[in-house]
């Protein structure tokens, strides 16, 4: 008997969802090969309805017996489920595998870290560098008791740097990476040029520019921005009645120059998908359009208790997908779109009389971010005077609202979007109104 059948005795529905995660792994440690080997990992995960209340669990191999009572127990003390499960039909095929990527010999991985390490050396011998590399499949297969399978195989490419920098009374960390789907979007060049960049950068460490100077958020910096706006348009804050935008759709939130849209079918794109992890077909989601608010998004759960329809956005993982299969859907984005200005980001920099670049802030989600408030440490980030960049900061902290900053504070959004953590492809953005303080 299949764990949805032994679910089934019980539960008035179940549905099973699996991920089989499989590729090659490299990595270097302070600038040697750490490891190169296969990897394959089979994640289930279960939901329940059982007497209107909803149960999970997961596990990472073949305990199907013990999946089943786990998920059946939990049940007990579950959320309401409003909702039924869907048949399972799909909705065309989105562009997610890329047969050139999984074609990637494990040399290549190699020789991409060894030139990444040799680069940095050759310019920073001092430095301590670090590297990590993957190339795989990801299969998601999902049934539920209301009818139907769909799955879908995508591929995935990724490579991170980090760079450590250790000297008498500081040490300075870089880390710079990219996930993508597609073999000719991961280019080992421009990861290992960033990294330069923000080491020459920081060779220097300079007192902050305090009180509330412009600000440029670099492409990765822009998390800090993104998070508060990742709840504040998610249909659950809205039930919830916690998002400021709840009673905001079709009014100017944001500056006008501001579009923001979710695109779970963006070719090739990191997030990109056929059907969500609910079984919900994907799809293209403005949010905010010049500056007005169009859309919030759902999953199961958050559109029956809205009294609308999922938007193919039930997502496991949380909102930033860290936990993968092991924790349940709920409402994420897919790939979050901020829709580029003009300018490099050399000439944002030039452009700035006196400013803070953040590039990296430690305790992310810090803060009361249902608000849109925002408080950070600085991890990385640098000082601009007339136009060029003097040196790093330590000991800086920024704060504000994203709200306010989006809408009032916006002065410029950069014309170079980059992919951030595999969840966003964002410009950089030069902002008025945040409070930047150092001790």
């Amino acid at each position: 008997m299949g764990i949805l059948e032994r679910a089934a005795t019980v539960a008035q529905s179940a549905e099973l969802y699996q991920e089989l995660r499989e590729g090659v792994e490299v990595s270097f440690r302070g600038g040697e090969i750490e490891k190169v080997g296969a990897r394959e990992v089979l994640g289930r995960a279960l939901r329940v309805i059982v007497d209107g209340k909803l149960g999970f669990a997961s596990t990472a191999g073949e305990e199907e017996e013990s999946l089943v009572a786990a998920a059946l127990a939990s049940a007990e003390y579950g959320d309401p489920a409003p909702f039924s499960f869907p048949e399972l039909k799909g909705d065309g095929a989105a562009a997610v595998l890329d047969e050139e990527t999984l074609k990637v010999p494990p040399e290549e991985l190699i020789s991409w870290g060894e030139e990444a390490v040799r680069a940095v050396k050759e310019e920073f011998p001092d430095v301590i560098v670090d590297a990590h590399l993957w190339r795989g499949k990801v299969t998601v297969r999902l049934a539920n008791t209301s009818g139907g399978e769909l799955v879908e195989a995508r591929s995935s490419l990724s490579m991170g740097l980090e760079a450590q920098w250790v000297r008498e009374g500081d040490i300075y960390l870089v880390w710079v990476s990219r996930t993508v789907r597609r073999r000719g979007d991961l280019k080992p060049e421009t990861l290992v040029a960033e990294c330069l960049r923000y080491l020459r950068w920081g060779e220097r460490v300079v007192p902050t520019p305090q009180g509330r100077p412009p600000v440029l958020f670099v492409p990765k910096g822009t998390l800090v921005l993104l998070l508060p706006l990742m709840l504040g348009f998610s249909g659950m804050s809205v039930v919830m009645g916690t998002s400021p935008l709840k009673d905001r759709l079709g009014e100017r939130a944001f500056d006008p120059r501001f579009t923001l849209v979710d695109d779970g079918r963006l070719p090739y794109a990191p997030g990109t998908r056929s059907f969500d992890d609910e079984g919900v077909p994907t799809g293209r989601l403005p949010l905010a359009e010049e500056g007005v608010v169009k859309n919030f998004f759902y999953d199961l759960r958050a559109a029956a208790l809205a009294g609308t329809g999922s938007t193919g956005s039930g997502l496991r993982g949380g909102l930033l997908r860290g936990t993968g299969f092991r924790s349940p859907p709920s409402p994420s984005l897919r790939n979050t779109v901020i829709q580029p200005g003009a300018g490099t980001l050399e000439e944002l920099i030039a452009g700035m009389k006196e400013g803070l670049i953040v590039v990296d802030l430690l305790g992310l989600g810090q803060g009361n971010i249902q608000s849109g408030a925002f408080s950070n440490n600085v991890s990385t980030g640098f000082a601009v005077k007339d136009g060029r960049v003097i040196g790093r900061v330590k000991n800086t902290m920024i704060a504000g609202n994203v709200y306010e900053v989006l809408k009032d504070g916006l002065k410029e959004i950069g014309g170079e979007p980059e992919w951030v953590w595999g969840l966003a492809q964002v410009p950089p953005l030069l902002v008025e109104g945040v409070s930047v303080v150092a001790r």
